[in-house]
């Protein structure tokens, strides 16, 4: 039977890849059109271009690649990128980018987090029954892996990794011994690759108290241990990331990594709203009901209580507590961060699905067990069937939506709006600035800026922009009377602009047009010398423009 069970998840596995492989190519004709969509892949991806440029001698090249310089994400995360397109790089295929970001996707994103349901479906079952097939397409299909896999980021590497390290200290069964330790070791690689391994501290102790309660090791072997699982755990972390042994780039590291930790708490310039109530709309989406949720956890619960690997369960629930914690509220919440912890909470409802579903039998009482216990096995059976029907659904919508997104883009829409409303323009380098997700390919000649950051009179004066193309989601984010600052100073100087851009009255500048996504200025000469007679009429046609509203 196992090698059957295997060999199904394997077909389906290699399904899953084949199928993930159109919208993982889809929607990246170029660098622009990556940024329009996900910045948070555009961005570090000139960066392993330049990893793995060569140098004049292997030495110089081996510091280039590890000189890595975007030290938001971990260096794990940016070899693995870098070593996977290198063949590209000898094939000379590093300028298509739909096969670059497809690589990245399925290779980064994907398969890591394929690997890592393989690894929890293992813990739970073992392979040995045929439950380990609905609980694999439970985990493959839950909304928040569908979405991860369509990007290239470094959650799946990261949530690998943790599987592992609660994998070997589950496997070590509190003999503190060489797999203790390797469970240090993979929670050091993914502290790095992402900072996750750090919320496995609980998990940690909560093993350590047990082998003193199971008299497994004298509390003096205790504590070596734990310090030893420290220790493994720092060195590779600093291992992995060579670029830390040379005392600025240590620095560097470490400052963008608190800054990093404020943003996460406070906000990107405005405040987040925090907290559950914060977190369930997006919660909802991505992992489910109510009852669902609830449901993972009394799974997990019961398996503490009763199930067959009461120690598996404990790791769990350990490691899920203080990443749920953080990610519901002290930080705002955002799909991904809670994956790695609803992975392997989900993973125990192999406790409870059945071997077999014998329909004639259902809600009767098996032997020895009373009757309210397979009354509640059948209630949560129910709840896992209807909301695994539900995630079919919307993962079907997401895949297609996936596919088409470029068609059907108010981003790239408006970039053939704006080249028609600049057409009066000479073909010329002109300096343009345009916010983050606004499309604004390379072919067009101009010298492109964008700004992670709020916009104000300062920052446009220095970049001397002949253009400027700003969404009107921006201005009306920033305008929002309710809205909080982190920086009450910089808001304001970011809503003077803003405000500007409303009423159309820029200093420095005049409107050439506007719809529900954006607003396109061009410098006051430039206007004068190409616009002001093919425009006169335009202060006609502002009231209407005026009342216009993003989409």
């Amino acid at each position: 039977m196992k090698k059957n069970i295997i060999l199904i998840l394997a077909l389906l596995s290699i399904a899953y890849f084949v199928v993930f492989c159109f919208p993982n190519s889809a929607n990246s004709d170029n660098i622009n059109m990556v940024q329009v969509f996900e910045p948070d892949e555009a961005m570090p991806l000139p960066y392993v271009f330049h990893m793995i440029e060569p140098y004049g001698s292997l030495k110089l090249s081996l510091y280039n690649f590890a000189y890595y310089n975007y030290y938001f994400y971990g260096f794990p995360h940016f070899a693995l990128s870098a070593i996977l397109l290198l063949p590209l790089k000898w094939a000379g295929q590093l300028d298509n980018i739909p096969l670059v970001m497809a690589v990245l996707r399925q290779a980064v994103s994907l398969l890591p987090i394929l690997a890592a349901i393989w690894l929890l479906v293992y813990l739970q079952t073992g392979f040995k029954t045929w439950k380990a097939v609905p609980l694999f397409l439970l985990l493959a299909g839950l909304p928040a892996v569908v979405e991860n896999n369509f990007w290239w980021h470094p959650d799946g590497l990261a949530i690998l990794l943790m599987m592992l390290a609660i994998l070997f200290l589950a496997r070590d069964n509190l003999r503190f011994g060489r797999y203790f330790y390797l469970s240090a070791a993979l929670c050091g690689l993914a502290a790095m690759t992402k900072g996750i391994g750090f919320y496995f501290f609980l998990s940690v102790f909560v093993y350590l108290v047990l082998g003193w309660v199971n008299k497994k090791a004298s509390p003096g072997r205790l504590v070596l241990s734990a310090a030893g699982y420290l220790a493994v755990m720092a060195a590779a972390y600093f291992i992995s990331n060579p670029i830390l042994v040379y005392s600025a780039e240590r620095e560097r590291f470490f400052e963008i990594m608190r800054d990093q930790s404020e943003l996460l708490t406070q906000g990107y310039e405005l405040q987040y709203a925090k907290g559950l109530a914060a977190a369930l709309p997006t919660l909802k989406e991505y992992y489910g009901s109510w009852p669902f949720l609830l449901a993972g956890l009394a799974a997990c619960v019961g398996g503490i209580r009763r199930g067959p690997d009461r120690l598996l369960q404990i790791i769990i629930l350990a490691w899920v507590i203080p990443l749920s914690v953080m990610d519901f509220f002290i930080i705002h919440f955002k799909f991904q961060y809670w994956l790695p912890a609803a992975l392997p909470l989900f993973s125990t409802f192999a406790l409870i699905l059945p071997e077999r579903i014998d329909f004639q039998n259902l809600c009767s009482r098996p032997r020895g067990k009373p009757f309210w216990e397979s009354l509640f096995r059948v209630g949560l059976g129910a709840i896992l069937l209807i909301q695994f029907i539900f995630f079919v659904a919307s993962d079907g919508t997401r895949f297609v939506d996936q596919l088409h997104k470029s068609e059907n883009s108010s981003s790239i829409a408006f970039y053939d709006e704006a080249s028609g409303a600049l057409s009066a323009l000479p073909k010329d380098a002109y300096r343009v600035y345009h916010d983050v997700r606004m499309y604004v390919p390379q072919s067009s000649g101009w010298v492109t800026e964008t700004n992670f950051e709020v916009l104000t009179y300062r920052y446009i004066e220095k970049g001397k922009f002949d253009i400027l193309l700003i969404m009107q989601s921006r201005v009306s984010d920033y305008l929002n009377p309710d809205a909080q600052a982190v920086d009450e100073e910089e808001l304001a100087q970011a809503r003077e602009f803003y405000g500007d851009v409303r009423a159309g009255t820029v200093e420095g500048y005049r409107l050439v047009y506007q719809n529900g996504y954006g607003l396109i200025f061009v410098r006051d000469a430039l206007y004068e010398q190409y616009f002001a007679s093919e425009n006169s009429n335009l202060e006609e046609l502002w009231p209407a423009c005026r009342s216009c509203q993003p989409n």
